[in-house]
């Protein structure tokens, strides 16, 4: 498995932007806690790549500061984001694991959202991602053609954290893109809660299952014949999921629509982003984004990441900054149909 992927961007910001620890970095971190909060349940796929983190970023940071990693779900992870952007100390020893989700809340004018994506520090992201739907045999659904059929029928139930998370936002895609009953049910605090439910029967399946945290996590039943990857959906088809059906290729969507998705899939390409407060100094921003650099490349993380079955594929923060750029730059005409698309 190919673990560590560097685009030239990343590698640039690696040997360009921060050579070097700026001076007193490690005066300020010796001694001193940074918190990891992630924004959903242990467990799941963010607290996962999180604990990994919280193995291995002491080292790469002046001064060794001792990491904590916390969880604090709710809200699809909205509460955990308005608190690194208002509450949280912003000298940077907090940094937020947040669902690439909320980088665009507020152009789907979700409430609740108290922060302005693009005013986050964003330090990198670990993955890009591919979205898949898995459902077990007792739902019914055992292929793309069963999926269709029931949420044409008798319909589905999906489980999420909230209402603008990844399993949220593509279950209500698919109905909306592909006049299907689904109904979605709301306040699973983390993907593996969801999971079980549909484990259980108390749900037909999810969507929204990155494929990192399917092998990582959820790849048993699948394995056992007990499950099925039933769809894929995102920017562009994973080259590990070729027996499992693209959403572009099974589905014919008008020019709009196909726009629209590309911007909700947008999320996708920082899948696992790391952020500081809109107001920790520039300087130890930087010492922390190389922080994160530098151990993406370490081998005793990747050995970990191997060992969790981790994709590690990093996308720094000025890459986001680009993506986050993009995506408020579209047509009102194309957020207006996108918000169409993820209406609950």
């Amino acid at each position: 498995m190919k673990l560590f992927r560097s685009s030239t961007t990343a590698l640039a910001l690696a040997t360009v932007v921060v050579l070097a620890a700026p001076a007193g970095a490690a005066d300020f971190y010796n001694g001193k806690v940074v918190s990891i909060y992630v924004g959903s349940g242990a467990g799941g796929g963010f607290d996962t790549y999180a604990r990994a983190v919280g193995r291995h970023i002491a080292s790469h940071i002046p001064g060794k500061p001792t990491i904590k990693v916390q969880n604090r779900p709710g809200a699809g992870g909205r509460g955990n984001a308005n608190l690194v952007y208002n509450s949280d100390p912003q000298d940077g020893t907090v940094i937020g694991a947040l669902g690439p989700w909320l980088a665009l809340e507020p152009l789907w004018g979700q409430s609740g959202v108290q922060f302005d994506p693009p005013k986050f520090k964003w330090l990198l992201s670990l993955g890009r991602e591919v979205s898949t739907c898995v459902f077990f045999n007792k739902s019914g659904v055992t292929d793309i053609k069963a999926l269709i059929k029931k949420g044409k029928g008798e319909g589905l139930a999906m489980g999420a954290s909230g209402p603008t998370s990844a399993m949220a936002s593509d279950a209500f895609l698919l109905r909306n893109a592909l006049d299907l009953k689904i109904n979605v049910i709301v306040g699973f605090k983390g993907s593996r809660r969801a999971f079980m439910a549909a484990e259980k029967g108390e749900l037909d399946g999810n969507c929204g299952l990155w494929y990192s945290s399917v092998q990582s996590q959820y790849i048993g039943p699948v394995k056992e014949g007990r499950a099925n990857l039933t769809l894929q959906l995102g920017l562009k088809p994973h080259p590990k999921l070729k027996n499992v059906p693209f959403l572009y290729d099974v589905a014919k969507l008008p020019d709009l629509d196909r726009k629209a998705m590309d911007l909700v899939f947008t999320q996708m390409e920082l899948a696992r982003p790391y952020v500081a407060g809109p107001k920790v100094p520039t300087d130890r921003v930087n010492t922390l984004r190389k922080a994160f650099i530098d151990m993406s490349k370490d081998s005793a993380f990747l050995a970990t990441a191997k060992k969790l079955k981790l994709d590690i594929d990093v996308v720094s923060g000025g890459e986001i900054q680009d993506l986050l750029a993009k995506a408020y730059a579209q047509p009102k005409e194309v957020v207006a149909r996108a918000r169409k698309l993820i209406e609950r």
